[in-house]
């Protein structure tokens, strides 16, 4: 009977596993590597549409502080070569421009306007795009004032616009910003 009981043992020993078992392993198997695929394909997205934003951001910001700058610093057209004479700022295209003397270039004019979803600035009579491919700027408006010498304010700028990334996952950014001239350009009155 000890021998009997010994060769039990071991048949049961080298008996295997069933088709149950592995069937259970590999469920658990494919149920895990589901859930770990999953993920990674949703990090993966959202890394994308952070990647994405983030480049929207960048570029906006670009583009914000380059006209910025720009405006901060044109010069009254004195003379009315550029705009309107006695003036820093002409809106033009509707809202969707802005003409001034660009105090770099001395008698030169620089303008940003909207065309065919593009900011595109213009100085020396060339147009170049200052937006990249990569984004549509849905609306450009500038509103001026303060630039009437007459009104005792100092003149400002305030554009707002709304950009578009065209990747593979369209996000808006509107923005706005208010810029005054870096030289004073009021009158002191004297009582």
């Amino acid at each position: 009977m000890i021998g009997n009981n010994t060769n039990s043992k071991m048949q049961q020993k080298n008996r295997g596993v069933t088709l149950v078992e592995i069937l259970v392993v590999i469920s658990v198997f494919s149920i895990l590597i589901t859930s770990v695929t999953s993920l990674f394909v949703s990090a993966m997205k959202e890394q994308r549409k952070s990647l994405d934003k983030a480049y929207l951001l960048n570029q906006g910001s670009f583009t914000s502080e380059y006209v910025s700058r720009a405006l901060r610093m044109a010069q009254k057209d004195i003379t009315g070569v550029c705009i309107t004479k006695g003036f820093n700022y002409e809106i033009t295209k509707g809202g969707n421009g802005i003409r001034f003397l660009n105090y770099r270039q001395g008698i030169n004019c620089q303008e940003f306007y909207l065309d065919d979803g593009k900011i595109k600035v213009e100085k020396f009579d060339i147009a170049h795009d200052l937006t990249p491919s990569g984004l549509s700027i849905e609306s450009l408006n500038f509103n001026i004032s303060g630039q009437d010498q007459d009104d005792g304010l100092q003149g400002k700028v305030t554009f707002t616009w709304q950009l578009r990334s065209t990747g593979l996952d369209i996000q808006d950014l509107k923005l706005q910003t208010t810029i005054s001239q870096r030289e004073l350009d009021i009158k002191v009155r004297l009582q």
